[in-house]
């Protein structure tokens, strides 16, 4: 699976019912596209957000965020890099 973050930005600040109507119309799309949400970020004003996403390719991602009707900004493909254990 490719690690792929999205980016969003908002003229106005995400309201609760805003991000409940995403998740609902975003949940079947993104199975249909084998699209796993891992995590989201929310800025504190609600202006911006980052997510992480395990898809195929970010092509995956794109087309189902399309297929929700849930615009981006970004959708780009990631490597993980964890801190360095030292000893």
């Amino acid at each position: 699976m490719t690690q792929v973050i999205v980016e969003n930005t908002f003229e106005a600040p995400l309201t609760s019912e805003d991000l409940q109507g995403m998740n609902e119309r975003g949940e079947p799309c993104l199975q249909v596209y084998g699209v796993v949400w891992r995590v989201s970020y929310l800025s504190l004003d609600r202006r911006r957000m980052v997510c992480h996403f395990e898809a195929a390719d970010a092509e995956a991602v794109r087309t189902a965020l399309r297929s929700a009707a849930i615009k981006f900004d970004r959708v780009w493909a990631t490597e993980v890099r964890l801190p360095v254990a030292r000893s």
